[in-house]
């Protein structure tokens, strides 16, 4: 029996439909390939556990009996794996090219230099998320909480002015987290995610360890992947973007320093009482978490100016 070419780690809580989605994803889209696929559930509540062993029962499945987070999860699915290839997979992901793996397979064969890898994610009407970016830094941070500029309607209108990408693959900072592969010979020489990072921000500071050590960190632009950013982050908003913010400005204090720490907190502020008057004529979305939010982050910022 060949050796598992590409073990698959998807870290779950609370989503078993997506979940299922998913996994069929996987398989349809790689029918013939030699890999493994390990989900790491986090104490979720809602049958996804039942689900994965009366639909995939040949997964994997490790069972936590607390949610973890996702650094921690990958982690746990990191020692179960047996691939000379990981890929993290987010459970709201779906694959949508043919024989996506094996292609990714041989671009690492070909391409030595490459530790860290990304696909082209996309929203289900096709418009593109980016699939990563620029190490984070405050510039980008007033460019994406001010401007808005991560959001579907900046993308199209980036797409319809911009000149068409036509490389076959460019260098990248980082690789979101959504859809990352990653060799097994960086996480035997860098190790795992940083468990300080509970969800949001554990991908920036991998790539920027694994850059350290001269790997290099692409995105194969041609292959796509769904994800539905949206429809994860409405299930527990403010859960979700108190460990964005959190972990966005421990990242700037990590690689700039606490002024700029500083700096990034008053951004969030002011994007938060931005999304706080916008969510009053936007569908599902509740004014009062924003409000909630602001409060948090003050709390974080006076936090870090005692420290």
């Amino acid at each position: 029996m060949k050796p598992t070419s590409i073990s698959i780690i998807i870290v779950n809580w609370n989503s078993r439909n997506l979940l299922k989605n998913c996994l069929i994803s996987v398989r349809k889209s790689n029918p013939n390939g030699n890999y493994e696929i390990i989900v790491v559930d986090n104490a979720s509540t809602d049958d996804s556990v039942r689900m994965i062993k009366n639909d995939f029962p040949k997964i994997t499945l490790i069972e936590n009996k607390e949610n973890l987070g996702f650094a921690k999860g990958c982690n746990l699915g990191i020692k179960a794996s047996k691939g000379k290839i990981i890929l993290f997979l987010n459970s709201d992901a779906e694959v949508r090219d043919l024989n996506t793996l094996a292609k990714v397979e041989k671009f690492f064969g070909s391409h030595e230099d490459v530790g860290i890898l990304g696909l082209q994610l996309v929203f289900p009407d096709g418009v593109p998320q980016a699939p990563g970016g620029e190490f984070i830094s405050v510039k980008q941070l007033f460019k994406h909480q001010i401007l808005f500029g991560d959001s579907p309607v900046f993308h199209k209108i980036k797409d319809k002015f911009a000149s068409q990408r036509n490389d076959e693959f460019y260098d990248i900072d980082f690789v979101s987290g959504a859809c990352l592969f990653m060799r097994k010979d960086v996480i035997d020489e860098i190790g795992g995610f940083d468990e300080d990072f509970f969800m949001y921000g554990e991908d920036v500071d991998y790539c920027f360890r694994a850059k350290k050590k001269g790997w290099r960190i692409v995105v194969l632009p041609s292959i796509e992947v769904i994800h539905l950013k949206s429809q994860s982050t409405k299930k527990n908003l403010e859960n979700i973007l108190f460990h964005s913010i959190r972990n966005n400005c421990l990242l700037v204090r990590k690689f700039y320093g606490k002024n700029r720490a500083f700096i990034a907190h008053v951004i969030y502020s002011v994007g938060l009482i931005l999304r706080f008057l916008l969510a009053f004529v936007r569908k599902h979305e509740k004014p009062r978490s924003y409000l909630k939010l602001f409060s948090e982050n003050i709390k974080m910022q006076f936090k870090l100016l005692t420290s």
